[in-house]
């Protein structure tokens, strides 16, 4: 991802389409990681629920980063859907919100997400 986005203006729509789908899948990998289910949601916004309920049951209490998650996928319908282009502002905050919540993932979830 942040090749691409050094790379060319031309890929703002794969830049900004790879944010939000690989903070989707980061977060299946915790829902399969603490429940041994991946999440089939029609509306991703689920996701975003069910990850608050696990931090809830899991006792994480540092919920921040899921607020980075949420944009992402306020952001999914105009990217991936309506195939609107990212400017450069946007691109860069998609890129820094997925980059947020990965950090918060692993340093929330280390034992899931590095297989210890």
């Amino acid at each position: 991802m942040k090749l691409l986005n050094d790379d060319s203006r031309d890929l703002r729509y794969g830049v900004g389409l790879l944010a939000v789908h690989s903070a989707i899948s980061l977060s299946d990998a915790i829902s399969v990681g603490l429940t041994g289910n991946r999440g089939k949601y029609q509306d991703h916004k689920q996701a975003a629920r069910e990850l608050n309920r696990l931090c809830a049951s899991n006792k994480v209490s540092d919920v921040q980063g899921i607020r980075h998650f949420e944009w992402l996928l306020g952001q999914k319908n105009a990217v991936a859907y309506e195939h609107r282009r990212f400017g450069d502002d946007s691109v860069r905050l998609a890129v820094e919100k997925a980059e947020r919540f990965n950090v918060w993932a692993y340093n929330r979830f280390k034992e899931i997400l590095r297989g210890e």
